[in-house]
């Protein structure tokens, strides 16, 4: 009887351990909750993702830039500096966030994700879906469209990463930042909100809605976006005239890059316009990644700070370089000089 027992309990462990060694490395050996409520078996230690997006994939780059395991788009020169060894020569893979925009299929599968992020940036893709169900690779579903988004986003990519404390520091920044300019933006009178105008492109004459996700950091830092319309496409970019701009009568203007900035405060077109002259014309930092938008991404945070504490500066006394050097420490691991820090602000384009 203890012989018949013996043998059992040894071909019991033999089944075991081939078990075990049948299992492929990254096997799904977690659930995790996504944020579209579904349950996703995830591997135990994600070690390549792939996002869909640029919001996404950027949420991901800064719990683990090493965890990525292609870009969407290629990216700027300036962002060349930032990025650590194992994300400077990362492939293009592309995604679902612009016109005519899909990713090579074959070029994913050479990039060997094991995880997939998709968010609420991504546009849809039920074939690509199809895809990912065929090859076995889990997708995870997160929100990032808004700045309130990245705290529980990063929570739960935290989770799914195997890398919660890094992402719960992320969360608890985003989290005090939006709840100290809500407490600020508290004391400001709607009738005392500045008046502001976003101008896009070489003639200053495209811009977004107030509704639009595009100029959202404007809405959380207390401006009053003076186009007033409803985004007519996903991509903004509405086209208006220069008397639009006049009945407008905007206090304050954001220029998206130098060129339209040089533009708007050297154009006799542009000189009766009230922010252009007293001077309020703000360039948007955009180092190493959108600070406003395009593509739209954390450095959002940073943006919302600057962006207050240059409409009011009363309530938002922040001293800029020194939240600049905090946030690109604590978010992109770079240490800044003041003087660095200093040009950022400025819009300048430095390396770290």
């Amino acid at each position: 009887m203890r012989r018949t027992v013996s043998r059992g309990l040894r071909l019991a462990q033999t089944l075991a351990v081939c078990a075990v060694l049948s299992v492929p490395v990254g096997a799904f050996a977690r659930t995790v909750t996504d944020m579209a409520g579904h349950k996703v078996a995830v591997p135990d230690t994600p070690a390549r993702v792939y996002a869909l997006s640029p919001p996404d994939a950027l949420l991901v780059y800064a719990i683990d830039p090493c965890l990525l395991a292609g870009w969407n788009y290629p990216p700027y020169p300036p962002t060349a500096g930032y990025l650590p060894p194992c994300a400077a020569k990362l492939p293009v893979l592309g995604g679902f966030f612009g016109k005519d925009v899909t990713p090579d299929k074959d070029a994913i599968l050479a990039a060997k994700p094991d995880l997939v992020v998709t968010g609420s940036m991504a546009k849809p893709q039920a074939a690509f879906n199809v895809f990912f169900k065929e090859h076995h690779i889990p997708v995870l579903a997160i929100d990032s469209q808004t700045p309130e988004d990245y705290a529980p986003a990063w929570r739960m990519l935290g989770a799914a990463l195997g890398r919660t404390e890094r992402a719960e520091a992320l969360a608890a920044y985003a989290e005090a930042t939006l709840a100290d300019i809500r407490k600020g933006l508290a004391t400001i009178p709607e009738a005392k909100r500045l008046r502001v105008y976003y101008a896009e492109g070489g003639d200053g004459l495209y811009t977004d809605g107030a509704d639009s996700f595009h100029t959202l950091a404007l809405k959380l830092a207390g401006g009053v976006n003076v186009y007033a319309k409803p985004q007519t496409n996903r991509y903004g970019m509405d086209r208006v005239t220069m008397e639009d701009v006049a009945g407008f009568a905007p206090q304050v203007i954001l220029a998206q890059d130098a060129k339209c900035r040089d533009m708007l405060l050297s154009s006799p077109a542009w000189s009766e316009i009230p922010a252009v002259k007293s001077g309020r014309v703000l360039l948007l930092p955009d180092t190493p990644f959108g600070w406003f938008d395009r593509p739209l991404s954390f450095m959002r945070l940073l943006c919302i700070k600057w962006l207050a504490s240059a409409l009011y500066p009363e309530t938002f006394p922040y001293d800029m370089v020194k939240e600049t050097k905090a946030f690109y420490k604590l978010f992109l691991q770079v240490d800044l000089t003041d003087a660095k820090a200093a040009a950022l602000l400025s819009g300048k384009s430095v390396a770290p």
